[in-house]
């Protein structure tokens, strides 16, 4: 475990080292000519005008994608508290006046309401001993208007699993959770948001103690200026190998069309690489921690164990937002340091690098 942490604390340095230096010029004097264009760089940008700090969905709504079985760090809500970039924000208007007229309110306020739905696929070639996975996952998280901040996200998983012959993996293992999410943002400067996802993760033979695992997270955010904000946390992963990740860092505004998340588990460098009326396409680098654990029964013996697959991911990847808020995501991606454990060690094993593609769409 200590030899992972010191290979995720690598990839983390590795990674904003790469993104500091690939924007080092070029993004600062974005952020320069930006900060002295003032009030004409607002004017010239109709599409994107001033909101409150929580931005409308149909304009700012970004989703990790992230491995399976990790929550998210940063999700919709967190990241339209934070990611307002400086040059969007204009000095005669106020951050918690949304200027919108409410007549009658609160005459129909409807049970639940659909926020999201997130569909994705993931692919880890192999064969023989190295381990392939193909995954599938599907997501839909409801609003409780009644209470505010307040979601549910049913989510399912399956990944069907190519080798490895050395060892009695299944062909396939399910993850089904469902998310309680409370979203609560206290003043201008602080929010917070707590999770917690019992569910099921098993082969669906050992539906035991063994397959039943609670994520999830209690998030801080403080707002220190209008172009860094920092996070402070913790992830609950209920993993045979790991329990629980530190969930910290901060985030940079270089201009309104560059963000650094120096944030770990997962931090990122994000560039807009085109602007229409339509859509805004976005350019990424970011590492990852994946895997997961699940309830097996072991094919040769029929004894029930707990197998846990992880690994570290750098990940590079196209996003594309379209203003009628439907967001796609093409990632591909080196892994590397993936392991294969079993809770009766019987059958553990290094697994060789290679390579990621994931698609992801938010609708």
């Amino acid at each position: 475990m200590l030899y992972q942490s010191r290979q995720a604390v690598f990839l983390v340095i590795v990674l904003c080292a790469f993104s500091i230096g690939s924007v080092d010029g070029l993004v600062w004097a974005q952020g320069s000519s930006v900060q002295t264009g003032g009030d004409a760089g607002a004017g010239s940008s109709q599409a994107l005008q001033h909101r409150t700090i929580f931005m409308p969905r149909d304009v700012e709504i970004e989703q990790v994608s992230q491995s399976p079985q990790v929550p998210n760090v940063l999700d919709a809500d967190s990241r339209e508290a934070l990611g307002i970039p400086p040059q969007l924000l204009e000095d005669d208007q106020n951050w918690t006046d949304s200027g919108d007229d409410c007549v009658d309110c609160d005459a129909i306020v409807p049970l639940i309401s659909h926020k999201q739905g997130d569909a994705g696929v993931t692919w880890l070639p192999g064969t023989g001993d190295e381990l392939g996975i193909f995954s599938i996952n599907l997501s839909e998280t409801i609003e409780i208007p009644r209470f505010e901040g307040f979601s549910v996200t049913p989510y399912f998983g399956v990944h069907y699993l190519d080798g490895p012959i050395q060892t009695d993996l299944p062909a396939r293992v399910y993850d089904t959770s469902v998310a309680f999410r409370w979203f609560k943002k206290h003043n201008e400067k602080w929010s917070y948001e707590l999770e917690v996802a019992p569910g099921v993760y098993s082969d669906f033979k050992n539906v035991t103690s063994d397959s039943l695992r609670i994520t999830g997270k209690g998030l801080a955010y403080y707002v220190h200026s209008r172009s860094k904000q920092f996070v402070m946390g913790v992830v609950y992963l209920d993993r045979e190998n790991i329990q629980m990740l530190p969930a910290a860092g901060m985030i940079m505004w270089f201009s309104e069309g560059s963000r650094l998340e120096l944030i770990f588990p997962k931090p990122k460098f994000t560039y807009r690489i085109e602007k229409t009326e339509e859509l805004e396409r976005w350019a990424y680098v970011a590492g990852e921690f994946g895997g997961g654990s699940w309830g097996i029964r072991r094919g040769a013996t029929g004894i029930d164990d707990i197998a846990t697959y992880s690994d570290l991911r750098l990940i590079g990847g196209l996003e594309t937002k379209h203003t009628g808020g439907m967001i796609s995501k093409l990632e591909v991606g080196f892994v590397f340091n993936r392991k294969l454990e079993y809770k009766s060690d019987i059958g553990n094993y290094d697994i060789s690098p290679t390579g990621m593609m994931r698609y992801q769409l938010t609708f």
